[in-house]
């Protein structure tokens, strides 16, 4: 049986291990993307070398945002858990 005292930490425990997921998804695809963007960019002639470090820059940057998002959605996580268990 269901016990309602018990909810809202399932609902956290659920939260954390969709959390979980979706960043292993999303580090995947972003390994992925940098993979094939760097053999582009090695192989192409066509793009020209300050073009090629824009794209660069831009995919640091990408980087760097997705860990802050990240820490902050981890800090977040742990401020609802504790919020939770203190109940």
């Amino acid at each position: 049986m269901l016990d309602p005292m018990k909810v809202p930490e399932e609902m956290v425990s659920f939260l954390k291990a969709s959390w979980e997921t979706y960043l292993k998804i999303m580090e995947t695809v972003q390994t992925q993307t940098e993979k094939i963007l760097d053999t582009i960019l090695t192989q192409s002639d066509v793009i020209k070398e300050e073009s090629k470090q824009m794209i660069k820059q831009w995919t640091q940057m990408m980087k760097d945002s997705q860990e802050q998002y990240k820490k902050m959605m981890e800090d977040n996580l742990k401020k609802l858990e504790s919020m939770v268990s203190k109940e």
